[in-house]
């Protein structure tokens, strides 16, 4: 289960922050096995100035349009789905009109016992459910 915080210049049009996002969901389930429903993904604006991110660490050139993806997902996925999973999201940004040097990407593994889905349970523990 992942949860995506998604940080935007308040600028960015509504239907940019939207494909930063859809990008987002859809290269998880593309390349880290995530299920199309497992979707949770917080996005915040900040008004100019409130984001403070280096212009060109470490060789890259960030315009004001800099974004940044925090993923936290449990741990198991190698560096090859990681990689591919950078790729991807960067790929879907562009296509969207982003530039590839202002997707900033970080990921944090935790485990099972890391989550609590709702009502009090840990993962894991909610009774299987069917969905008609």
């Amino acid at each position: 289960m992942p949860l995506a915080r998604i940080s935007v210049p308040a600028h960015l049009p509504q239907s940019q922050v939207i494909a930063l996002a859809d990008a987002v969901h859809d290269a998880l389930v593309a390349t880290c096995d995530v299920p199309p429903k497992d979707r949770f993904q917080l996005i915040s604006r900040f008004a100019q100035g409130s984001m403070i991110i280096d212009p060109t660490f470490p060789d890259v050139i960030r315009t004001a349009d800099a974004s940044i993806v925090e993923i936290t997902f449990l741990a198991g996925r190698d560096d090859h789905k990681k990689r591919l999973l950078y790729r991807v999201i960067v790929d879907k940004c562009v296509a969207a009109g982003f530039r590839a040097d202002d997707i900033l990407i970080a990921l944090t593994e935790n485990q099972p016992m890391d989550w609590s889905l709702g009502g009090g349970l840990a993962y894991g523990a909610h009774p299987p459910t069917s969905h008609v």
